[in-house]
């Protein structure tokens, strides 16, 4: 999957494998600006909601 955004100079890239490693993650984070934090904080509002 790819995502752009306005303002990210590169689009981020997921692939659809059962399980991300954690250096494309890294990377994504990186790409889009993004803290682990805030990663983590969305990915907990995934799984509840």
């Amino acid at each position: 999957m790819v995502f752009t955004k306005p303002g990210v100079v590169r689009p981020v890239v997921i692939p659809r494998y059962s399980a991300v490693p954690v250096f494309i993650i890294k990377n994504n984070l990186r790409t889009a600006g993004m803290s682990r934090e805030r990663y983590f904080e969305l990915l907990g509002m995934s799984k509840s909601g």
